[in-house]
Order: structure tokens, then C-alpha cells, then sequence
């Protein structure tokens, strides 16, 4: 029986390197293709691919206290360049043209509890040629399934709201100084009572968008050249 198992044993060796012997052969017959050669190969494969962003939610879609327990950080402010609370610091030509001067202090337009989610379901990435004239462009093309929408949560902000620099230096123009607080990290004031605004902070706009947004066809992306209308 003991000589059985070893001839048995000794078979199956065999078998597995006359395999691994005609597989060896099948690697060897790779070859490199040049870029002519590359050229005339067709194939296309797409993939579809999801995308979910949230910015300051809990995982039912509500503003997370705990990310946000200081309102502060949880803004959105911008800036227009040479927009200061004031106009003492601006200098004037001879024609009455202004140059703003860079010494005030800045208003921000402040978005305040700044929120949502963006849930897109579905977006089918593949390639296809764009025509045009005599003109054929490879191009991206994104496509959407009218049965997977796009879902938007509970986007937006809770209050707007214009912020001007608090400056600690003497003449208050903020022109020098390091302990100045900048408009958009101005210390937040909240609503009291029980009512609609209760513990929100104070402003005069809100935003807040719920919906669905259905979308079909595609969108092809490609390079161009002068030949195009549209370049």
C-alpha cells in the first residue's frame, strides 16, 4: 500500500509540472504592441461609480451638534477685495478715480451652520467619439439614470450675515497688530426662546433645500481645436 501512495504521489507531481511546462509557453507569447499597433486594437468598458458628501450631518441628515458644539467653525465667509468698513482710508487722483486702501478693517459675508448632504446614486462613466464636421474627438462621457436621482438633504445654512474685523490696536483700522478677530470668526450670538430661530445664530436669510433632482442624457467631455465653433 505504502508503494500505491507513492506512485500516486509521484502521478499528481508529474501531471503538475507537464502543466506548469505548457503554461510557460502561453506567458512567453506576450508581445509589446506599438503605438500603431495599439491603435488598431477596439475595446471599451465603462464603470459606474457613486458619490456621497456631507459636510457637518448626522446620518439622519440633521446638523450634528457635536461636530459643531462650537458654531464658530462651522461657517462659510468670504471677502471682496478692497471692501472695508470705511472709505478715512482711501486715496483719490486728480480725476477723482478712488484707490481703496488696504489698511481697513474687512466685512465678510458670512454663511452661518453651513450643512447638507449630496447623495449622487449613480454616474456612468464610458467613452465615446464627438463629431463634428470632418472631426472625430475622443471624449469623457458622464451619464445619468433618470431612476437613481441625485438626493439632496438638508442643504444650505442656517443664517446670513454681514461681519466686519474687530480690531484691538489704537487707531481700530486694522493696519497693524497681531490679535486682531477676524469678520468670520466674530464670537456667535443665538437666538433665545422657543420659536423657529431658537439656538440659532443671528442673521437675516436662511437656506434650506430638500428635493430629488431627476436628470437623463449625458455629458461629454473633450479637448478641441480652432476648427470648433465652441472653441
Amino acid at each position: 500500500m505504502n508503494f500505491d501512495v507513492i506512485k500516486t504521489l509521484r502521478l499528481k507531481v508529474f501531471v503538475v509540472i507537464v502543466c506548469v511546462t505548457y503554461a510557460l509557453p502561453a506567458l512567453a507569447e506576450m508581445q509589446r504592441l506599438d503605438d500603431q499597433e495599439l491603435q488598431g486594437e477596439i475595446g471599451q468598458a465603462g464603470a459606474d461609480f457613486s458619490l456621497r458628501l456631507s459636510l457637518n450631518h448626522r446620518s439622519d441628515y440633521t446638523f450634528d451638534t457635536t461636530v459643531c458644539s462650537d458654531l464658530v467653525y462651522c461657517r462659510l465667509g468670504m471677502s471682496l477685495n478692497n471692501r472695508y468698513h470705511d472709505g478715512t482710508q482711501d486715496t483719490y487722483d486728480v480725476n477723482g478715480v478712488r484707490t481703496p486702501s488696504p489698511t481697513g478693517r474687512k466685512q465678510w459675508l458670512v454663511f452661518k451652520g453651513i450643512q447638507g448632504t449630496i447623495n449622487i446614486q449613480q454616474i456612468a462613466l464610458d467613452g465615446e467619439d464627438v463629431v463634428y464636421g470632418s472631426t472625430v474627438q475622443a471624449a469623457i462621457k458622464l451619464g445619468f439614470t433618470p431612476t437613481k436621482p441625485i438626493e439632496i438633504r438638508n442643504f444650505g445654512f442656517k443664517s446670513l450675515s454681514i461681519e466686519t474685523d474687530t480690531c484691538t490696536e489704537a487707531n481700530a483700522n486694522c493696519s497693524v497688530g497681531v490679535t486682531n478677530v477676524p469678520g468670520y470668526l466674530t464670537p456667535a450670538t443665538v437666538y433665545g426662546g422657543a420659536g423657529f430661530d431658537a439656538n440659532n445664530e443671528k442673521g437675516f436669510l436662511g437656506l434650506n433645500v430638500n428635493t430629488n433632482l431627476s436628470l437623463t442624457g449625458s455629458i461629454k467631455i473633450f479637448s478641441c481645436s480652432s476648427g470648433h465653433p465652441r472653441c
